[in-house]
Formats: C-alpha cells, structure tokens, sequence
C-alpha cells in the first residue's frame, strides 16, 4: 500500500509542482501546454501496462493507460495538421522523414530487443525474423505509420471534407480490427488522431463551444457514456471500441478544461518529455524480459529505471537520426 501511494505522489508531485494559474485562450498556448505533459502520461503507460492485472491501489492507471495513448494520437493529428497550415510545401517533404524515422526506430527497437534477450540468455524465435520483427515492435508505431499515410494521402489528393474522411477511414478501421481481434491497443484510443486534426482545424469553433454551458454539459454526458464502457465486456464491439473511443475523447476534452485555466510545466516534465519517444518505445523490451517477475513492486522499479536508462542513452541517437532524415 505505501510503495502505491508513493507512485501516486510521484505523479502529483510532476503534475503539481510549479503550477500556476494562467488563463489560455491562444491554439500555440494549448499546443505548448499539451506538449509540456509528454513525458507524464509516457511514464503513466509504462506504470500502467506493469500493474493492469494486479490487484493494487494503482489498478486505476492500467485503465487509464488507454487515455494517455489517446493522449499521444491527439498531439500527433494536431501536429501534423498544424505542420501542414503553417509549413510551406509540408507533404513534399513528408513521407521520407517522417515515416523513415518512424521505422528507423522499429529497427532500433527490435536490435536492442536481440541484444538484451542474448545478454539475459533468453533469446529464441519461434517464427521467421522478419514476423518475429513485426510482432515484437511497439504497435504503436504500426498503428501511427499508418495514420502518417493516411494524412498524406488525403492531405495530398482531397481538397474537401479531409478530417470526415479520415474519420470515416479510422473508425471503420477499428471496427474491422476489433473483429479480427487484434490487441485492444489498436482500436480503443485510435479516434484521437482525427480528433486532434479537428480541433487544430477549427480551433476557434471547438474552443468557443467548449466554453459555452453547452459544451460543458455535452463533455459531462459523453464522459459518463464514455466511464459505462468498463461495464461492458471484452467482447462487446460498443464498449471496447466506440464507448472507450468516447471515454478517450472526454478525457481530452478534461484535460483542455484544465490547460485553460493552469500552466502545467516544470523542470522535471520538461526532462521526462524529452525522453518521451524513447519511454514509449523501449518499455514493452523490458516489461515482457521481467513479465515472471511475481513480485509486481519490483517489476515496476526493473521496468522503470531500464526503459528510462535505455531513453537516455539512445536519445542522441534518435536525435541524429531524425536530423538526417
């Protein structure tokens, strides 16, 4: 019970520390402000993913974990879609850098992989490399190669109604891969990305609404709609896949009421947002070497300080690679 109160202090303390009231009204603001949390709800899913099947008072953060990757679409689709109204000639120079990048660090991730299982004495494929390759790289990155394309594609050749579009694609692709049944990864947050396009797009419109009596009470019915998903099983398309989606989608609009009215930034998220690619990608090497680890406790210490030590040090690498592309 202490070592889980520890865990929720830790991330009070990087929420909390240096707050101050600042009223935000301007898109660069929010984006900055949004931006400043990378590094929070990184950390969140490595906690998340090491504590979702056990019985603690942290159980809440391995259902919240679905929020904080939502978090990361979101930021991506506003990115992309800001990128693309303030960058001249932004798609020209898209696909080679971007998702170049992108699977430059799949085969990072997937070496570093090899060479820690070789060094723990635990390496073995029990399927061809190039599947072993695709199966164990973050799916994260998959997931947001295929929205990179996605945006080009419509971005490029689609003059009219671009977000519908793409909103249309990504819910009807998550449909279909929840009935495949792929991980739930794939489709319970994945309506984020559209959803950070829409709100760069039409900043002052969403904004406005927001801050009517309207707004106010739409975010509080869509968010118990979206909290009636944890009712639902896992073989129910409506709460794995559309409620969660909504869950994921309140909870932005949560935290936008929130940046509003806070600057939430201090020295210790800047650092953690700096590693926070790094945070994402090299947690799954060092939670499935120490998935036997009974001891939850220590799992997360081994988990944490490795994903977290192997951020910091390949970082300058990443850095390097992003410039070259």
């Amino acid at each position: 019970m202490l070592f889980s109160l520890f865990i929720y202090a830790l991330f009070a303390f990087l929420l909390f520390y240096g707050i101050r009231f600042q009223k935000n009204d301007s898109e660069p603001v929010y984006f900055q402000s949004f931006n400043a949390l990378r590094g929070l709800f990184a950390l969140e899913i490595v906690v998340g993913h090491v504590i979702r099947y056990e019985s603690t008072l942290l159980y809440p953060l391995g259902k919240f974990m679905i929020i904080s990757v939502a978090f990361f679409f979101f930021v991506s689709g506003w990115g992309l879609c800001r990128s693309f109204h303030t960058k001249d000639r932004y798609l020209e120079h898209f696909l080679l850098p971007k998702c170049g990048y992108l699977l430059a660090l799949s085969l990072i991730a997937y070496l570093i992989r090899i060479l820690v299982f070789l060094c723990s004495g635990r390496l073995h494929f029990d399927r061809n490399i190039f599947q072993d390759y695709l199966s164990c790289t973050n799916w994260y990155i998959w997931e947001l190669l295929f929205f990179y394309l996605l945006f080009y594609l419509i971005y490029k050749y689609v003059k009219k109604y671009r977000i519908l579009l793409i909103a249309l694609i990504t819910f009807s692709a998550i449909t279909a891969v929840f009935f495949i049944g792929m991980p739930q990864g794939y489709y319970s947050s994945a309506l984020a990305f559209p959803a950070g396009l829409f709100f760069y797009e039409y900043f002052s419109a969403v904004t406005g609404f927001f801050q009517k009596p309207a707004g106010k009470i739409l975010v509080f019915l869509t968010s118990l709609l979206g909290l009636s998903s944890l009712l639902l099983g896992a073989g129910s398309l409506l709460g794995m896949v559309y409620l969660r989606n909504l869950m994921c989608l309140s909870a932005l609009c949560i935290l936008f009421y929130v940046l509003t009215y806070f600057e939430v930034n201090n020295l210790f998220l800047k650092k953690l947002g700096k590693y926070s690619t790094e945070i994402y990608l090299y947690q799954f090497i060092f939670l499935e070497l120490f998935s036997a680890q009974s001891d939850w406790r220590i799992r997360m210490l081994l988990v944490c300080f490795l994903t977290l030590l192997t951020a910091v040090i390949l970082h300058p690498i990443h850095v390097l690679i992003r410039k070259t592309f």
